[in-house]
């Protein structure tokens, strides 16, 4: 009979390895073959995040050292450039933080007189935002930065390389919206 050994990773997953014996040598396969499936994806979705996570420090010191402002105040110039009409809460759901974050992040831009805001005549619940010239400025240097980062980041990988990475990260992104799968706790569907 194979014995099982239980180690614990940086990343908190427990991996299971078995001893080789005669019996079970098809469950112990099985079992090598998971613990090998679920290791690889640990490493895709740790270096999605470390990435992800070094841009965004890249990003928020280049825009601290030019600009003296946060990534998130950068992130919402950069929004607010392209797509003029987004409220609070459209910016919240975008840049993936809370309403108050937002809101908070809105009053400093606003104090440095690089946003107006405006309560909507018809419904004032609606608070209409807009960009100063110098926001609108700073939030195409600001573009240009981010590309210039993002280009740092991409260099020395092909052209297919990256729309192979680009075509694999919206499958993922298209499997979290569809987030279809049983709970690994629960056994049920996620869907509600």
């Amino acid at each position: 009979m194979a014995t099982a050994r239980i180690s614990k990773h940086s990343t908190g997953a427990s991996l299971v390895s078995t001893l080789p014996s005669k019996r079970g040598s098809a469950v112990q396969t099985t079992q090598t073959r998971r613990v090998a499936a679920r290791s690889k994806h640990d490493h895709v979705a740790h270096a999605l995040v470390r990435t992800a996570a070094a841009f965004k420090r890249l990003t928020t010191q280049r825009m601290k050292d030019e600009f003296a402002i946060t990534g998130i105040q950068a992130e919402i110039l950069m929004l607010l450039a392209t797509e003029p009409s987004m409220l609070g809460n459209d910016l919240a759901a975008v840049v993936g933080v809370n309403a108050s974050t937002i809101s908070h992040a809105l009053d400093a831009l606003e104090q440095r007189q690089l946003l107006t805001r405006r309560r909507c005549t018809d419904d004032r619940r609606v608070v209409r935002i807009a960009l100063t010239d110098q926001a609108k400025r700073i939030a195409r240097r600001t573009i240009a930065i981010t590309q210039h980062i993002l280009d740092a980041l991409t260099a020395g990988i092909s052209h297919s390389d990256l729309q192979a990475l680009q075509r694999g990260l919206r499958r993922m992104v298209d499997n979290c919206r569809a987030d279809a799968g049983p709970s690994p706790r629960s056994g049920r569907s996620r869907k509600s």
